[in-house]
């Protein structure tokens, strides 16, 4: 089947479904267009992140690189596209592994995001995350995999420069909120969107501050 045939059959599914008041179909001709065309012609089936990218990238007739638009395309755009960390039909999918669920519905973490939580409490919080890290997704009583103790829920701090609110606030497990600490903002269901200036300058060495100084300084000049 042709790439075009594959588009007509994926935006008249697309048309047809509930979601398409939700969200917007991206462009065939972009990334984002050529991602979710690659995992709607292999729907239902795992997708490694280092196959896809071939494809997309040789479709795109450019050299192989990393296309984030396969992860934006969930939590971002609304797409029901499953993950490293998700389950289905009793598989777990791994690290850089996606999966094109259907139409019928939107991503759960998109809608998340859409939601007014100024009023939130913590207990709330960790029933909407199903009592699991919103980072790493150790759900509170069972044994984490990588400390082995008991997983206990705590407040994460979603941007470490604003003041600890209800509307600033993920659950994370103890590991996670040790080992990220004040060095990174999150986004509303978990990951990671950039580190903060403390830490930039906690975790990089000297050498590279210098050498991070020096490209700065060239971008914007003396006097920036």
């Amino acid at each position: 089947m042709n790439l075009q045939k594959s588009w007509t059959n994926l935006k008249k599914e697309f048309l047809d479904s509930p979601v398409s008041e939700k969200i917007s179909l991206p462009s065939l001709d972009t990334q984002k267009g050529q991602a979710l065309l690659y995992l709607f012609q292999n729907k239902g089936k795992v997708v490694k992140k280092s196959v896809a990218e071939q494809v997309i990238c040789s479709r795109l007739n450019m050299p192989t690189k990393d296309i984030q638009s396969l992860r934006h395309l969930s939590k971002q755009d609304g797409f029901n596209i499953l993950q490293g960390g998700a389950s289905y039909e009793g598989y777990s999918l791994k690290r850089g592994e996606y999966l094109f669920v259907d139409f019928n519905d939107t991503c759960k973490y998109w809608e998340m995001s859409r939601r007014d939580e100024s009023d939130l409490d913590f207990n709330s919080l960790k029933r909407k995350f199903e009592h699991k890290c919103a980072t790493c997704g150790e759900k509170e009583g069972t044994l984490h995999r990588y400390t082995g103790e008991k997983v206990k829920l705590e407040k994460g701090h979603m941007n470490p420069e604003k003041p600890m609110t209800n509307d600033n606030i993920i659950p994370q497990c103890g590991f996670c909120n040790k080992i990220y600490k004040d060095s990174f903002e999150f986004g509303m269901t978990g990951f990671v969107k950039k580190p903060t200036m403390k830490g930039v300058l906690s975790t990089m060495p000297n050498e590279e501050q210098k050498k991070l100084f020096l490209h700065l300084k060239e971008k914007f000049g003396e006097t920036a």
